[in-house]
């Protein structure tokens, strides 16, 4: 009678706590979709680069809209195993001759990007 007791007692206890210690044993991977962006490489960017330079420094982008060629999108998506995910974007500009001439999203460029000749 004694051990119906303390079953029970466990039972409601591992209820009322919940699964959220449980949930953290569980092992999750990273899971990283998009481009990875690093903030040197986007450092190194200048107003005056080619398409064809910036693809060696950034690879290739992960959206090109057919409608817009000089608008390139670069996405990276990170969901670390139980944290919540992160998303950093990187939008670059480029006139009709295919250099670059803008930057917008979720990196800084270096002092570099506003240096170059125009």
């Amino acid at each position: 009678m004694r051990w119906k007791h303390i079953v029970a007692a466990s039972l409601v206890l591992a209820s009322l706590s919940g699964c959220s210690w449980v949930n953290k044993l569980v092992y999750r991977i990273d899971i990283n979709q998009g481009n990875y962006i690093d903030q040197t490489a986007v450092e190194e960017l200048k107003f005056g680069m080619t398409k064809e330079q910036v693809k060696f420094l950034l690879g290739p982008p992960m959206l090109v809209e057919s409608g817009y060629p000089n608008t390139w999108y670069f996405v990276q998506y990170l969901k670390p195993g139980h944290d919540a995910p992160e998303q950093k974007e990187l939008i670059l500009s480029f006139d009709n001759s295919g250099q670059l001439v803008g930057m917008k999203g979720d990196y800084q460029p270096g002092s570099g990007f506003f240096e170059a000749v125009r």
